[in-house]
């Protein structure tokens, strides 16, 4: 699970964030906000999502959304410090399984880095 300080709860972060790189995988769409130098220094990073009615019904988002944080917090200390993630679910996520949709966020975690770079 994601810790409190890991969490995006502002507006203005969400949309921070949507200004950042984007990587799109099969049932998820990536944004990835770096800060700039002395930008945000020595805030956590933050992630955010997004899983929309299209995914499916209150209990199958709250599925998915515990999923995807489950599946992000081993990858956190890749990130430096101040980075907004940010998800948005597709609707096939809903109909994946757990661990198809550890492997796609890890995939997606390793293209960004190598696209990034």
């Amino acid at each position: 699970m994601l810790a409190q300080q890991n969490r995006l709860r502002k507006a203005s972060e969400f949309a921070l964030a949507t200004k950042g790189k984007r990587v799109s995988g099969e049932n998820f769409l990536l944004y990835v906000a770096t800060p700039l130098d002395g930008e945000r220094s020595g805030a956590p990073v933050k992630v955010g999502l997004i899983v929309g009615k299209n995914v499916g019904n209150s209990v199958v988002r709250h599925r998915v959304s515990r999923q995807i944080r489950h599946a992000i917090a081993p990858h956190l200390t890749k990130f430096s410090e101040g980075t907004l993630l940010l998800f948005r679910a597709h609707p096939g996520a809903a109909k994946s399984a757990a661990g198809n949709l550890n492997g796609e966020i890890s995939a997606l975690v390793s293209k960004f880095f190598s696209v990034a770079r």
